[in-house]
């Protein structure tokens, strides 16, 4: 009788723990799930893209789900729920047919339709300070948006308009060749031949940034391309290296971290901002939507730039040697507008003798600003600015 009652309360026992650490499963369960705090949508008018962003305060998991037609995405967001006062965000229903967020067990199904043919990428961003987890879908259509929720505030003339920005000048000289040649100098000769190679296409509106042997900042050079409204920046100077004998042409454009770094401060002076050129203010914008709005600008601006660039250096490379085969990416300051795609040429190395007197003569000049010309006449036709 003892031997059974104690094999009924072991039982009895085992089940009360049991049933006890089940409920303390469901309670921590119920305490870990995560929570959607905000749906951000942001268009941009330029490259064709959507962003979707969904911020939580845990990682997000999700699962595509598999659709036939080319302008569906569903995805299921995976033990995740909304928060209280959630709403859901206004968008474009010239591109977007139709959205809905739904619940469904314990997740949330997102469902997009849109007009058009799409293309998506997706990704996940760790918290930075101002927001939580995020997963990001980019959604890139087959036909240019023009959406209601940035309103594009610039209207432009026919023309393309490309700024031309004479590297150095005034009491900054920049390189000096071994029989003093001065950048500065030649770099605005080159820049002028280019600017009157340039007034001559139609479709093309030549601004020069430094027109004399003045000094300029860098940031004021961003700034005079911005009020012309440029269509491409081209900064133009003439390299110097240690090593002597280092030669030929190279094309840079901004690198990904000069982007990040050039964000920080677009966001933390957005007050004092003007409009970006796509038409996106920031100004006006909270801190969530600005940031939106600069990361696809800077990030459309970049793959712009590089497209231009690749063009460029094909044309360069018929007039010059080449000191690089590819595309550099560094931080220039020069390059860090977030809206105008922007490259540096170094046209020579004026360390190397050779190449220094080879810099000197118009004839080089004229090839190397004919070779530029080229290059920005290419880039229009294929309608990459």
């Amino acid at each position: 009788m003892i031997l059974l009652f104690k094999r009924l309360s072991i039982k009895k026992f085992s089940s009360s723990v049991l049933a006890f650490f089940c409920l303390l499963l469901l309670s921590t369960e119920a305490i870990s799930k995560n929570k959607l705090n905000e749906m951000r949508i942001g268009f941009n008018s330029q490259e064709v893209k959507i962003r979707i962003v969904f911020d939580a305060d845990k990682k997000i998991d999700y699962k595509f789900n598999k659709v036939l037609k080319k302008n569906i995405i569903k995805v299921s967001l995976i033990n995740i729920d909304t928060v209280k006062n959630f709403k859901s965000p206004n968008y474009s229903r010239k591109y977007i047919k139709k959205l809905k967020l739904s619940r469904d067990k314990e997740n949330l199904n997102f469902y997009l339709k849109t007009n058009n043919p799409i293309k998506y990428k997706y990704f996940s961003l760790k918290p930075n300070g101002r927001y939580g987890h995020r997963f990001v879908i980019d959604i890139y259509l087959n036909k240019k948006v023009r959406t209601t929720l940035i309103e594009p505030k610039i209207f432009k003339s026919n023309k393309v308009v490309i700024a031309i920005d004479a590297g150095h000048g005034g009491k900054d000289p920049g390189a000096v060749g071994k029989n003093g040649t001065l950048e500065k100098d030649i770099v605005l000769s080159i820049s002028k031949k280019l600017y009157n190679l340039l007034r001559k296409e139609r479709n093309i509106k030549p601004i020069l940034i430094r027109n004399k042997d003045s000094y300029m900042s860098l940031r004021q050079r961003i700034n005079k391309a911005r009020r012309n409204k440029a269509d491409l920046f081209i900064s133009i100077h003439a390299d110097a290296a240690k090593n002597r004998k280092a030669k030929g042409s190279s094309v840079y454009v901004l690198s990904q971290h000069g982007a990040s770094s050039e964000a920080a401060k677009w966001l933390a002076d957005k007050e004092n901002s003007s409009d970006l050129l796509g038409g996106a203010s920031i100004d006006d914008k909270d801190n969530e939507l600005a940031q939106v709005i600069l990361d696809m600008s800077q990030s459309v601006t970049i793959e712009t730039s590089l497209k231009a660039s690749r063009i460029m250096l094909k044309n360069l490379k018929k007039v010059s040697k080449l000191h690089l085969k590819n595309i550099g990416q560094a931080g220039f300051v020069v390059l860090k507008s977030p809206d105008i795609p922007s490259m540096l040429i170094e046209t020579a190395f004026l360390s190397n003798a050779k190449e220094e007197k080879k810099l000197r003569t118009k004839k080089f000049q004229k090839n190397i600003a004919r070779a530029i010309r080229d290059g920005i006449l290419e880039i229009i036709k294929k309608g990459i600015i």
